[in-house]
């Protein structure tokens, strides 16, 4: 699912035998042979460290027993807990282990979910997943949801130079280096050997695993120190630093000049894309304090903090097409993308069995697409628009590229479309047909970044396929079988699917392991995800908004909303929320304390025990 880099798999040569061989290739008796000093003969980055690390996740548990002479090494120096390898890289100058990037957001290789057999300690205990600090709770998620936290936290961030300046900066080499005890063996520094122009075979052989086997030292980037990271603007984030202070700001009592309810609610280049009953479409102009004073998103001196809504971008008008009989219309008919600095809007449910390209400049319908054999349930856009997915009550999803180009563009060869006549935003041959489903698919995720379609239906499956080669990964199912109604992904890796039937919501990670479950105490109308992924953001009949936390659903705060139903909302990049009502109202919850200004305010983390 998610996708790492794998190692090159190399002989099995120890580090002795590698020395002996430079040696012997370089006709040196071993008793004059020198080289460079150096603090460490080991390195912080190699594949033996990478094997060490993830050796409970394949394919790297192959490549642990291809290094290992088909079986696994003896279980007491295998990776077993996180603190006897804290410990042993505190007292043993030649650990220097660093941390690869699975300890920040893939908890799966903590796991021994695979059931090896990795021999027993001498202790008498059997190795199986690795044991964790007490503060994560015995949870895999809960240390990595921590540990994350820490390698963004304040302290971090401004201490980070310093490890920049180690790596990549002036103290990687020279006397800087020498101060800092940061000198590794030489040949794991670039240049060090002339490899292009090297006669000998053996040696160059011999060398190239050397490097291979223990590590390289990243080019120098800077030669100067790096500056060290300013003090973070709570009001850039405030769901994350002061989630109260976000309050009603302005309501626009009729914002499509209509008493239906608005039932759909995007931001696409900062514009408001209203849709309310009666496929009646608006849009509007976002003001932000950037639009405002003509600069960049700051906030000094005398500035307040002003977001709202604006003119007409296009006034209200019908869309002149037709929904089919029986169709629920909402939130998942609807999308918004934007390709080649043009806006558009897709539509579905029409009864012709197709759904429709709408621009953004003008309104009309640009393209319309009917592939599927029944009407078009839902639709859903990936975060950079490339990528549509489309459900249908045939009980397919089916894939389509945004066209990115004219005859030279590959896929559009692939799809045979004559795209030199025809004016095409999407390429109209999908470029993949995934099945599975027995009923109709109601709700849909699409994601380039973590290569992965996620589409639930009406019998309460849900089905996970890749995204570039349409093939099958998994399936899990709503607990008792309920019907799912919305769908969220962040780019974490967390799905939250919710149900309209038991007014429950489910979190599982995208590897499909359960994590948490919540009553919404209510039926929900819209669940959306913050841009940082971190918070889901919902509303429903009962006149909230709850911000839930994408970690374990806990409520993080509840905010009132002028007590009307929601039917629509939407998360700006600025962290405001625009609330549709069923009054055909909009309201907007914006940040409203000045002190936020100031910088002097702490990140108070907050808990669901405040909700």
């Amino acid at each position: 699912m998610i996708q790492v880099s794998l190692p090159r798999v190399i002989q099995q040569r120890t580090r002795r035998q590698v020395m002996l061989q430079i040696l012997q290739t370089l006709h040196y008796p071993l008793f004059a042979f020198s080289f460079p000093s150096f603090y460490y003969g080991s390195h912080y980055s190699s594949m033996g460290i990478v094997l060490y690390y993830l050796l409970r996740l394949e394919p790297f548990t192959a490549l642990h027993r291809n290094l290992q002479g088909g079986k696994f090494d003896h279980a007491d120096r295998l990776f077993q807990s996180i603190e006897s390898t804290y410990r042993n890289c505190l007292s043993n100058t030649s650990d220097v282990k660093e941390l690869t990037p699975e300890f920040f957001y893939m908890p799966e290789f903590l796991e021994n979910l695979n059931k090896y057999h990795f021999g027993v300690k001498q202790d008498g205990e059997p190795l199986g997943n690795v044991g964790l600090p007490p503060w994560a709770k015995g949870s895999p998620e809960e240390f990595i949801h921590i540990n994350r936290e820490a390698l963004e936290s304040e302290y971090v961030s401004s201490n980070l130079h310093h490890w920049i300046d180690l790596i990549f900066g002036y103290k990687q080499r020279g006397k800087p280096a020498v101060e800092a005890a940061n000198i590794f063996y030489y040949l794991t520094y670039e240049g060090a050997v002339d490899l292009e122009n090297m006669d000998d075979m053996l040696q160059k052989s011999a060398i190239e695993d050397q490097i291979a086997n223990f590590g390289q030292t990243p080019i120098q980037i800077f030669r100067k120190k790096h500056p060290r990271r300013g003090p973070p603007i709570p009001i850039a984030h405030p769901l994350y630093f002061a989630p109260q202070s976000i309050t009603v700001t302005s309501v626009v009592p009729s914002a499509i000049n209509s008493s239906s309810s608005v039932l759909f609610i995007g931001l696409v280049d900062s514009n408001v894309v209203l849709m309310s009953e009666g496929l009646i479409l608006s849009v509007k102009l976002w003001l932000t304090t950037q639009l405002q004073s003509g600069g960049n998103f700051t906030f000094s001196g005398s500035l307040e903090p002003f977001f709202g809504i604006g003119s007409d971008v296009i006034s209200p008008r019908k869309v002149a097409t037709s929904l089919a009989e029986n169709v629920e219309f909402g939130r998942r008919c609807i999308a918004t993308f934007q390709i080649h600095g043009d806006n558009y809007l897709i539509l579905c449910g029409n009864w012709e069995n197709s759904f429709q390209i709408i621009s953004l400049s003008d309104g009309r319908i640009v393209q319309s697409i009917r592939q599927h054999k029944d009407v078009v349930s839902c639709v859903a856009v990936s975060s950079d628009g490339s990528v549509i997915a489309t459900g249908s009550y045939d009980t397919t999803i089916m894939i389509w590229y945004a066209f990115r180009g004219r005859s030279s563009d590959k896929k559009s060869k692939n799809a045979n479309n004559d795209l030199s006549t025809k004016d095409h935003v999407i390429i109209e041959n999908p470029s993949h047909i995934l099945c599975g489903h027995d009923d109709i698919i109601t709700c849909l995720f699409v994601s380039t970044d973590l290569d992965i379609v996620i589409s639930g239906s009406q019998d309460g499956t849900c089905i996970f396929h890749t995204l570039r080669e349409g093939t099958y990964v998994r399936s899990i199912r709503h607990p008792s079988g309920a019907g799912l109604s919305k769908l969220v992904a962040s780019q974490h890796g967390r799905l939250v699917f919710y149900s309209e039937s038991d007014l429950s919501l489910h979190m599982y990670s995208i590897n499909g392991k359960h994590i948490a479950s919540s009553e919404s105490n209510g039926r929900l109308n819209c669940m959306e995800l913050s841009c940082c992924g971190e918070f889901m953001v919902c509303a429903g009949d009962h006149g909230q908004i709850i911000l839930r936390s994408m970690h374990s659903l806990g409520v993080v705060w509840r905010y009132e909303g002028a007590g009307k139903t929601i039917t629509s909302l939407a998360v700006t990049p600025e962290e405001c929320f625009l609330a549709g009502t069923k009054d055909g109202g909009l309201i907007v919850f914006s940040i409203e304390n000045p002190l936020l200004r100031k910088g002097g305010i702490q990140r108070n983390k907050i808990t669901s025990s405040l909700g």
